[in-house]
């Protein structure tokens, strides 16, 4: 079951039973509606087909199968055909339960405790407000035991050939076959994957993690005369960028709290975790600005 959000200036799809997935998100224009993520089908149930969905209780892959959290193992399964590790946590595969909606909002709730130690609830939030639409997701910790969290946002957006990014940032992670992290290193002004000027895509596969982020990002495609201004606040420094090569329909730029992997990390709370003991939280928010030019 989807539920439309709809003002003067966008529409928003959403389909809670999926994810809390967004199913579409258009522009709502006197030339028609123009798509500012990947439009998805309403009856699609495989969220990576979808516009967005959120990233809790943490982003991208986990290595080796689980970590170790003050001094006990935590396994966690692959949990996506193809991929051999666990990857984006279960908020986004699991249905989340509608607490309140309106014209212009919605309110979902999710409750979660099959993966320890994160036994959590959740709530995400949508609501559309002029030309923006607003996205806020927490999530606060259950369990008697402490757990490292991290939220973030996946959307997907329609790669042209007109496509362009610009968002700040200082460094990025490079990635083994596994696309792990294995080194950081400072971006160079001239390389064409420093988006802190206007940027195209590269040709080749990325799919890396930037750090050093102001938090703010733009992005345009001339040809449909479409700009979406990107704003989070904190803890929302790091952005991943994912797109497989210049022939995919879509680009990745997914706003996340921690770095991939974290739980490895030998400092995982420099890397953007943070421990929440039973009755703690952290919480996120990220607005989607529309304008056209």
């Amino acid at each position: 079951m989807t539920i439309t959000l709809e003002n003067a200036q966008l529409r928003l799809v959403v389909n809670p039973c999926v994810g809390g997935s967004v199913v579409r998100f258009d522009a709502l224009t006197p030339a028609g509606n123009v798509p500012l993520m990947r439009p998805g089908s309403d009856d699609e149930q495989d969220p990576n087909q979808l516009a967005m969905y959120p990233l809790v209780p943490w982003s991208n892959r986990i290595a080796k199968g689980g970590f170790e959290w003050r001094g006990q193992h935590y396994s966690l399964a692959p949990n996506l055909q193809g991929e051999p590790l666990p990857i984006h946590g279960d908020g986004w595969q699991r249905p989340w339960q509608v607490m309140s909606q309106s014209h212009h909002a919605l309110h979902l709730e999710l409750y979660s405790n099959e993966q320890p130690p994160f036994d959590y609830r959740a709530e995400l939030s949508y609501c559309l407000a002029g030309n923006c639409l607003e996205v806020a997701l927490s999530v606060m910790h259950l369990g008697d035991n402490p757990a490292p969290y991290g939220l973030g946002l996946h959307p997907w957006f329609p790669r042209t050939t007109d496509a362009r990014i610009t968002a700040p940032a200082k460094g990025v992670w490079e990635v083994n076959k596994a696309q792990l992290p294995i080194e950081w290193r400072r971006l160079e002004h001239e390389e064409n994957w420093n988006f802190s000027h206007r940027q195209s895509l590269p040709e080749t596969l990325i799919d890396n993690l930037f750090t050093g982020w102001s938090g703010q990002a733009q992005l345009e495609w001339s040809e449909r005369s479409a700009v979406l201004a990107i704003d989070t606040s904190p803890p929302m420094s790091r952005y991943l960028v994912f797109s497989p090569n210049a022939q995919a329909d879509f680009f990745c730029l997914e706003p996340v709290s921690h770095t991939v992997d974290a739980h490895h990390n030998v400092s995982p709370f420099d890397q953007g975790l943070v421990e929440l003991a039973k009755g703690q939280s952290i919480a996120m928010m990220c607005r989607f600005c529309y304008q056209s030019r």
